[in-house]
């Protein structure tokens, strides 16, 4: 069974989401992403909107997977996105993207869920033991 991530990061790492993307997929895991690319202001008129288009997103999802870099914890729409997936009853966890010790925190609804370093086969088992925790109906 394909485990359906939804991605959360802030733009400015979009290059290494991207490359991310592509080393999972070249690993040939049973791996589908989606994500919700957001270039409004948190507090836009369109807020609203793109939430609600977010929401659906993180409900066809199996879980969601912040990629995570130096000032992605500043960022209200990756907090908003983790939020709204655990108040939906679903797992998030965290991947950083940067091993040089530049990221000096994580998204505040990471801190108790598993943050793992930028390596897929260690991302795709823990992606794998939380589907199946979370399935079962544990939270």
């Amino acid at each position: 069974m394909a485990i359906r991530a939804f991605l959360s990061f802030v733009s400015e790492d979009l290059n290494l989401v991207n490359l991310f993307r592509g080393q999972a997929k070249n690993e040939r895991f049973d791996l589908e992403f989606y994500d919700y690319s957001i270039k409004e202001p948190f507090d836009s008129r369109n807020a609203d909107y793109i939430g609600r288009g977010i929401t659906e997103q993180i409900k066809l999802a199996t879980l969601t997977a912040c990629l995570y870099g130096p000032t992605t914890y500043t960022s209200p729409w990756v907090e908003w996105e983790l939020n709204k997936t655990v108040a939906l009853g679903k797992p998030i966890m965290g991947v950083w993207l940067y091993d040089d010790g530049r990221i000096k925190f994580y998204p505040a609804p990471l801190e108790k869920w598993p943050r793992v370093p930028w390596d897929i086969q260690n991302i795709v088992q823990t992606m794998d033991q939380l589907a199946t925790k979370y399935q079962k109906g544990a939270r």
